[in-house]
């Protein structure tokens, strides 16, 4: 293993870093003595650049270009952030989630397995992926869903995850980061269709009692133990214990209760606390809703649809149910100490998406 030097990171290549994660970790990154020069490949390289980064413009399912692309610039370290966004109701999207996370997943692992310069390979993994909720501080060895568990994203994210620590070995040395659900600007995920709900005067609905608790994790604090995690790879004297071929709860270390957490987005884009202003549907009814609109979906297209992202299983399992998770051991083993300003951060978050849209109206007024 190398010594800790002033470029231990070497240059690092980010999968999938246009993204809200990769805003974040490109970044941090550009900041760090100890990373050389660094790399993004996204598939929609026109949003969230940074300046002092190289993009390149392609699919991590693409097997020619990703191999062109890592023989060219002999990175030390990839980061594999590339998955589509559960919250965008696209069509087709669950064939997406497939050649995405797991068939893109296999072709990156390949590649890095053979060449000589990877040493690492930090994958974002999501809590998502764990099976049978609630969760109540849960470990990273809880189980993840099944195979042929029925919903798209956590289905081929559990797999994705399975793959990437199986290919831990003497040559290419993998960790997986099972990341809570992320705030913070560039969000591209939660932020806009919490801004698009409460947009106006519409009402603004609470599901269930709000009493249930979750994890959650700015964008800053992922990508900081994104980048622990691949030091601790390249130099094990910096971790307290094994690192590859392990995975990481990845949070704040702060659970907030679900719906404070959607209220403080809802108070910063109307400038004025509205919880009192929720309309609050009882879970009961609530639970009978979306088994109704579950098996309508199902039949009206042959099971080949799953129902819109603000409909679905994953949506009410976290908006009536517990999600917290253990992190004692990002903790114990990487001296992950996460910093939290969760609600000035939303309220910057929003207040910086809200300028952006505005000054996008008025260039699209201009045109």
């Amino acid at each position: 293993m190398p010594a800790a030097t002033s470029r231990l990171l070497g240059p690092v290549l980010i999968v999938g870093g246009c993204g809200f994660l990769g805003h974040a970790l490109v970044r941090q990154l550009l900041d760090d003595p100890e990373c050389g020069d660094v790399y993004v490949a996204d598939r929609a390289t026109d949003r969230n650049r940074v300046p002092g980064a190289h993009y390149s413009k392609g699919s991590v399912t693409d097997r020619p270009f990703m191999s062109q692309l890592i023989t060219s610039i002999s990175p030390r370290v990839v980061f594999h952030l590339a998955s589509p966004n559960f919250s965008f109701p696209v069509k087709g999207l669950s064939d997406d989630f497939q050649k995405t996370n797991v068939e893109g997943t296999q072709i990156l692992l390949d590649l890095c397995s053979a060449a000589h310069s990877v040493k690492a390979l930090v994958y974002c993994s999501t809590v998502d992926a764990y099976a049978d909720p609630p969760h109540e501080n849960i470990s990273e060895d809880h189980p993840l869903c099944p195979d042929n568990f029925f919903e798209a994203y956590a289905r081929t994210k559990a797999t994705a995850d399975r793959l990437v620590l199986a290919a831990n070995g003497p040559t290419l040395r993998t960790v997986s980061m099972r990341v809570s659900h992320m705030y913070g600007p560039y969000c591209s995920q939660q932020m806009p269709i919490l801004l698009d709900i409460c947009a106006g005067n519409k009402p603004l609905f609470q599901l269930g009692a709000g009493t249930n608790m979750i994890e959650v994790v700015s964008s800053d604090n992922a990508a900081a133990l994104h980048i622990l995690g691949a030091k601790a790879i390249l130099d094990p004297s910096r971790a307290n214990g094994k690192v590859d071929g392990e995975a990481f709860n990845v949070s704040d270390g702060a659970p907030q209760p679900f719906w404070r957490h959607v209220v403080h987005f809802w108070s910063a884009a109307r400038g004025r606390d509205v919880k009192d202003e929720l309309i609050v549907f009882p879970e009961w009814l609530v639970r009978i809703v979306y088994f109704l609109v579950g098996w309508i979906v199902w039949i009206l297209t042959l099971g080949t649809r799953e129902p819109p992202p603000s409909l679905s299983w994953t949506t009410l399992t976290h908006s009536l149910e517990h999600h917290t998770y253990s992190l004692a051991k990002a903790r114990e083993r990487l001296g992950f100490n996460p910093t939290s300003s969760h609600d000035a951060a939303i309220k910057a978050a929003v207040e910086d998406e809200l300028r952006r849209r505005e000054q996008a109206a008025r260039s699209k007024k201009d045109a």
